[in-house]
């Protein structure tokens, strides 16, 4: 009869597990076939919907949030101020990133300057190359226009109009004479004065095209024709407006050979562990059978989704190296389990006993391991959103073929093992024992088992790893010496870790949204090294309508602007775009007055000052209304200055949205969108850990039979969690979309981890705090490396994809699956020993062993892991397992079986 719960004894849900488990090993045990063929015809059927599969490349989607302000203000910048990139296109006025073709040109010779006349000469060869590409139509059909004409890069406009003033400097910096903004066309400057260079390193030329599919194509094209130029004299390097999409589609392709690799790896890698001298014993098939599992999963969870309408992106490729280490890990726990069951036993017994215990186990592991990718899935980053929903879909897909598929793999390996048959050949061998007189050969390649015509006739030896630990590594860990150690380097490490959590840097830099060896690399490289002298221009919109005519609603934009240009990210001297006041010059000059009435004040904006080449442009900064009788919204603009830098980036932001909240303005530049994301890691990361946190103590004090320990498990991971964020800064990990994935899996795996101990550590029957150790090191200590093991090499082939993305994807999760061995292995045994509950009384363990029914000859079951253990002899205490009963006089005396 089960148990109540109480405070000390929270485990009912566990128990009631383990008694629907028994029954349910013992019911495939049975009936083995409808499991090992229907999980496998459902999932290939689920991955029929791979037909559907689609892609989603767009980066500025992907890795912004979606409920950035950016995006907002965006849509109010677009709805007020809209522009037409065939008709009247602006490249400083764009809402969006438009579509475009940059080119940076340095020099090759010694002479770095590129303000030379052969310099000039070879970008006006550059420049006639790219005009003359007519595929799929001419530059001038697809360029984006203003007046009929297609828009010019301004340094190219100033060389147009005279290029002897390129090279004879003979112009004003950052605006020239005739009021061209040249500020990003030149970097690496050096000045003779304040408005006139002396020299310039690099100088950048910008192709604005229209968006459409063949402006796309001409792009595609130009980038083709620039990697085949040719030049003795200058080296170009380019970026265009689908550069990342290009590059996080060619890393997605780049992943699939490497997760072949991982494969391999697996298999190998579970092979060998599962192998033994004892060729019965052995599980090779099961090992190979075992990493079809996880493959399935990925199988059936990607072709699931991508039919209902969710596609894959770049980030989602991490997750089949995860979910087969995931996958491996579970089966080395079933496998485990019924290596601790009796051979003498019957198949069925022997699967009951082992889904009794492993069954639970990995239930725990997936339901962690989901919760934690759901919790992500709430993310507002839709990269992060899309790679954990597919990976939860995938752990309870794998889960599922652990339980039915892998159960059935092991119920027929079961009955293998049971007539004496070999793990390959799956012939009947001789034991050892019985093949004294056969060949060498036979006996190390053959021979095996326990069994003979049906009859036990030697017993099971202790496997090495559990017998080093339990002899040698448990017993050294709890000396108080090495206690000593063990807690004075955890508070090395969680101080290394703390100060590494102030120096971890947030966002996601475009360089590493890129390949290594991608081509775009070279422009971002020389973009950040040369031209970070002036940032991008800044709009404040003014929504509402107002009085521009009057002084006092002049002066009051006059106090906006002031407010602006007076931040230390406006440059300096200030550069201000505001039409008002080209307005009011022209009414002084044409008028000799401002002080006009409003309708003569819109009379002649509208069809005078407006209609003037010089000052059309302010066309899309003003707003009528239907009756043109006044304005109903406007914008200036503002240049800034030396940002260079995530932090820059987002505290320029930040600043300016201040002061256009204080004043009722909108504040816009197409790169805030993605500078949100900065604003967004760090709390969007927090939450996400902080309801994991929660949910994972509520799982912990359900498993784990005493709530003190629980809570012990949740410290734990906050200690993990602290040490993966620290020491990613020292690994050149930053703080973005692709660690608060890992954070998330952090929490996971370390209550894996740390909970299997503490539970382990919770049911020993030991009364010393220091031999529950022992047992619960003894139970899980190979298993738990095993499990660490098969995750890190699932995820090493990912170090070797030329992609930030990746390799920082794999240096979080090596960090997670080490910490988190690292305190399951060394420092939590250590804390359970010390601060850990005792064991029971006599008394209370008499109770307890009556509930248990623990009496001489009966064997010992752990929940967790399915270890066994024999009563060999009742007595008043018990030790660690494997001693036998001469080692005291007063114990209870057991030995592992």
């Amino acid at each position: 009869m089960m148990r109540s719960c109480t405070l000390e004894r929270l485990d009912c849900i566990h128990r009631l597990l383990h008694d629907l488990f028994s029954h349910y090993g013992l019911f495939v045990s049975r009936h083995p076939l409808p499991f090992l063929v229907i999980p496998v015809l459902v999932a290939c059927l689920m991955g029929i919907g791979l037909l559907r599969l689609q892609q989603e490349t767009d980066a500025l989607y992907l890795f912004t949030p979606r409920n950035a302000r950016g995006k907002s203000d965006r849509e109010t910048v677009q709805r007020l101020f809209p522009m037409n990139d065939s008709t009247n296109f602006d490249g400083r006025r764009l809402s969006t990133y438009g579509a475009y073709l940059f080119a940076t040109i340095t020099s090759k010779s010694t002479d770095s300057s590129v303000m030379r006349a052969d310099v000039l000469n070879e970008i006006l060869r550059l420049d006639g190359l790219l005009r003359s590409i007519e595929f799929p139509m001419p530059y001038s059909q697809v360029c984006a226009m203003r007046s009929g004409q297609c828009v010019n890069d301004a340094l190219l406009e100033m060389i147009e109009q005279d290029n002897s003033r390129y090279v004879n400097k003979q112009f004003t910096f950052p605006v020239t004479e005739d009021g061209l903004f040249i500020g990003e066309s030149f970097g690496g400057l050096s000045f003779v004065s304040e408005n006139h260079i002396e020299d310039a390193l690099a100088v950048k030329i910008r192709y604005w095209l229209q968006e459409s599919s063949v402006g796309y194509e001409w792009q595609d094209e130009a980038v083709h024709q620039l990697a085949k130029f040719r030049s003795e004299i200058i080296l170009v390097e380019s970026f265009t407006s689908r550069s990342l999409d290009n590059e996080n589609s060619a890393i997605t392709s780049a992943v699939l050979p490497l997760f072949i690799l991982a494969i391999a790896v697996l298999i190998i890698f579970a092979v060998m562990s599962l192998l033994m001298l004892d060729w019965v014993q052995s599980k090779v098939m099961v090992g190979l059978l075992g990493v079809g599992c996880p493959l399935l999963a990925v199988l059936a969870s990607i072709g699931l989704l991508s039919a209902v309408g969710l596609d894959i992106n770049s980030v989602v490729g991490g997750m089949p190296f995860l979910i087969i280490g995931i996958g491996v890990d579970d089966m080395f726990i079933i496998v485990e389990a019924f290596r601790q069951t009796r051979p003498e036993d019957s198949v069925e017994k022997r699967m009951g006993e082992t889904f009794a215990d492993a069954a639970v186990s990995i239930t725990i592991t997936s339901l962690t391991d989901f919760l934690g990718f759901m919790i992500g899935a709430i993310s507002v980053f839709p990269a992060v959103f899309a790679f954990c929903i597919f990976t939860a879909v995938a752990v309870i897909f794998d889960y599922i073929l652990q339980i039915t598929f892998f159960a059935a793999c092991m119920a027929y390996d079961a009955r293998r093992e049971d007539t004496n048959r070999h793990s390959c050949t799956m012939r009947v061998v001789l034991p050892r024992s019985l093949s004294r007189d056969k060949h060498p050969s036979y006996r190390l390649f053959c021979s095996g088992g326990v069994k003979h015509d049906g009859q036990v006739i030697e017993q099971r030896k202790e496997r090495l790893a559990p017998q080093l630990i339990r002899k040698y590594y448990a017993p050294f860990l709890i000396r108080k010496p090495v206690k000593v150690l063990v807690i004075t380097l955890w508070l090395v490490y969680f101080g290394i870790s703390v100060y590494g959590c102030t120096q971890i840097e947030q966002g996601i830099k475009f360089k590493n949204l890129v390949r290594d060896d991608s081509i775009v690399q070279g422009y971002l490289m020389k973009d950040r090294q040369y031209f970070s002298l002036y940032g991008p221009e800044v709009s404040f919109t003014r929504p509402s309508p107002d009085s521009y005519w009057e002084r006092a609603v002049q002066k009051k934009v006059d106090r906006e602007i002031a407010d602006v240009v007076v931040s230390r990210y406006a440059s300096s001297p200030p550069i201000v775009t505001w039409w008002l006041n080209y307005y009011l010059s022209y009414l002084n000059f044409t008028r000799g007055t401002t002080d006009i009435s409003n309708t003569t004040f819109m009379k002649i904006l509208q069809s005078e000052f407006l209609s003037q080449d010089k000052y059309a442009q302010f066309m899309l900064d003003i707003r009528f209304s239907e009756d043109n009788s006044i304005v109903e919204a406007t914008r200036f603009f503002v240049q800034t200055s030396h940002i260079a830098g995530a932090t820059l980036e987002k505290d320029m932001m930040v600043e300016f949205r201040d002061i256009a909240d204080k004043h009722g303005l909108v504040p816009y530049q197409p790169l805030f969108v993605f500078y949100d994301h900065y604003l967004a890691v760090l709390s969007n990361t927090l939450q996400n850990i902080g309801i994991a946190l929660g949910v994972m103590l509520v799982i912990a004090l359900l498993i784990i039979p005493h709530p003190w320990c629980a809570v012990l498990v949740v410290l734990t991971t906050v200690s993990i969690f602290v040490g993966v964020i620290g020491l990613m800064s020292f690994w050149d990990v930053d703080l973005d979309f692709i660690t608060m994935i890992t954070l998330i899996m952090c929490i996971g795996f370390s209550v894996d981890f740390s909970a299997h101990i503490t539970y382990a550590f919770t049911v020993s029957r030991s009364k010393k705090r220091d031999d529950r150790s022992v047992d619960a090191l003894y139970q899980l200590g190979y298993p738990t490396v095993q499990g660490a093991l098969s995750t890190i090499l699932a995820v090493v082939p990912l170090s070797f994809v030329g992609s930030y993305t990746f390799r920082s994807f794999f240096k979080t999760i090596f960090l997670v699956m080490v910490l988190s061995l690292f305190h399951g292995f060394v420092v939590f045994p250590v804390v359970l020993s010390v601060v850990g509950v005792r064991g029971k009384s006599e008394a209370g363990q008499k109770q307890h062993d009556k509930e248990l029914d623990v009496t001489e000859g009966s064997v010992f079951v752990s929940y967790e892991t399915g270890s066994k253990y024999q009563i060999v002899k009742r007595m008043r205490d018990r030790r660690s397992p494997g001693v036998s009963e001469d080692d005291s006089d007063d114990f209870t005396s057991i030995v592992y079986v």
